[in-house]
């Protein structure tokens, strides 16, 4: 029954913060400089991704 609640919140949980989670979790026992540092990998890791998605994407268009 406690695994349902857990799923439940999961579910609420947006896009953003769940992939937040996943990707470097934030424990509240973390330091605040830890948590700088998590949230900093954090947003360059998404940046990252975002501009791969698009330069790949860009290439096909090219390409095609």
């Amino acid at each position: 029954m406690q695994n349902e609640s857990t799923e439940d919140k999961q579910e609420k949980m947006s896009f953003y913060k769940t992939w937040r989670n996943k990707v470097f979790p934030v424990q509240p026992t973390d330091s605040f400089t830890k948590k700088v540092l998590k949230d900093s990998a954090f947003y360059l890791f998404a940046v990252m991704v975002i501009l791969v998605t698009i330069i790949v994407g860009g290439s096909i268009m090219l390409v095609l």
